[in-house]
């Protein structure tokens, strides 16, 4: 998808809202290199419902965070929100920009709810995730303390294959 369509999509997103997301993404595999997989696999992603902030006036990641932290019986002042790892957040957006190399590149940061459904191809064909070697396990931040974790991803726009949203679809 395009970064012009995927920001028509979001821009007229007031606080929060909830999103369908379909990828196609290429996932790092461990072994770098050597890896005889490396580069030859895509993990394909569809239906997650997703949810996206536009942090106008405060952090939706912090406040969902805390309120979980509050529902489990724990203090929420033992969180306590992080800089960004990498890129900057374009204000009042769900739009992460990253510049490398001299190349800016453009994510859209979601709080995940659901995963839908996915599928590994290696080389277009689909194969069981046993089959590829090297997959990483995704691993959360301790975030408080919390169980019930809020999981923020963000998605490279080029690897965006549809987002619903509002009742219209993009792709």
């Amino acid at each position: 998808m395009q970064y012009s369509q995927v920001l028509n999509a979001v821009a007229n997103v007031n606080g929060a809202s909830f999103i369908g997301l379909d990828t196609l993404t290429t996932p790092k595999l461990a072994g770098g290199k050597k890896n005889p997989q490396q580069g030859r696999v895509q993990k394909r992603m569809i239906g997650a419902n997703v949810m996206s902030f536009q942090n106008k006036t405060t952090n939706g990641y912090e406040n969902m965070v805390k309120r979980r932290l509050v529902a489990e019986g724990k203090n929420p002042d033992d969180f306590v929100l992080g800089e960004r790892a990498w890129g900057h957040r374009i204000p009042n957006m769900p739009i992460v920009e990253h510049t490398k190399d001299g190349v800016v590149n453009h994510y859209l940061e979601v709080i995940f709810l659901s995963s839908g459904e996915s599928e590994y191809l290696l080389d277009g064909v689909v194969v069981p995730a046993t089959a590829i070697q090297g997959l990483p396990e995704a691993g959360d931040a301790a975030q408080g303390g919390l169980d019930n974790k809020v999981v923020v991803r963000t998605f490279a726009v080029d690897s965006i294959t549809e987002l619903r949203i509002n009742g219209q679809v993009f792709n």
